[in-house]
């Protein structure tokens, strides 16, 4: 179940799609623009986060008519993802997080969300068309798979302790650095375990 959802202003998945995260999110949260791309689908978002510089004054005052949270951030260092990541984790700090609509658009800013996961520190799982992205941490984790599904690890730089179980090149306290090493591996069953002790690793898994 998804605790919070955070929408960016990308491509949104299919109605389908949507509607199922919709239907397991008790807390919706959309990222500036996304808030009218929402509305266009009858969803009310519970909070808007941003710089704004999508929404007019009068637009605003609707969605705060609506009893619609507004947390304003015009801190220019920091992408619009990044400030969501940050109010979640600081008003959920045991929830789960997904984002999705982070897809599409400029590719800085694409490159930007999956920044963002190490910037804030973050568990969440972003959600990009036929993929999951996280972030490894040093806590191994258990992640849902199909047989034959592709895995792939990508390093920011050097990554130590690297640990891969239940893929077909499995990885145990390894050494990763910037490259095309842990790319295209392949789930041997239906879970798969990873982890690593130290430096930058996203864990890519296709669904």
């Amino acid at each position: 179940m998804t605790d919070v959802l955070i929408v960016g202003n990308g491509i949104q998945p299919s109605e389908s799609v949507l509607e199922s995260f919709i239907g397991q999110s008790p807390v919706i949260i959309a990222l500036d623009g996304a808030a009218l791309t929402l509305q266009q689908r009858q969803i009310q978002p519970d909070v808007i986060i941003g710089d704004m510089d999508s929404l007019t004054s009068e637009q605003l005052n609707t969605f705060q008519s609506r009893e619609v949270t507004i947390v304003k951030d015009s801190n220019q260092n920091t992408s619009d993802i990044s400030k969501g990541l940050t109010w979640s984790h600081k008003q959920y700090p045991e929830k789960h997080i997904d984002v999705i609509g982070i897809e599409g658009g400029r590719l800085d800013h694409q490159l930007a969300a999956f920044s963002a996961l190490f910037e804030c520190q973050s568990k969440a799982h972003l959600h990009i068309e036929g993929w999951l992205v996280v972030r490894v941490t040093a806590t191994p984790i258990q992640y849902s798979t199909t047989v034959g599904g592709n895995v792939s690890l990508i390093p920011f730089g050097e990554v130590s302790g690297v640990t891969l179980v239940g893929c077909k090149y499995s990885l145990e306290d390894e050494q990763l650095i910037s490259g095309t090493r842990g790319i295209h591996n392949e789930a041997l069953g239906e879970q798969i375990t990873a982890s690593c002790q130290q430096g930058d690793l996203l864990l890519l898994i296709s669904v």
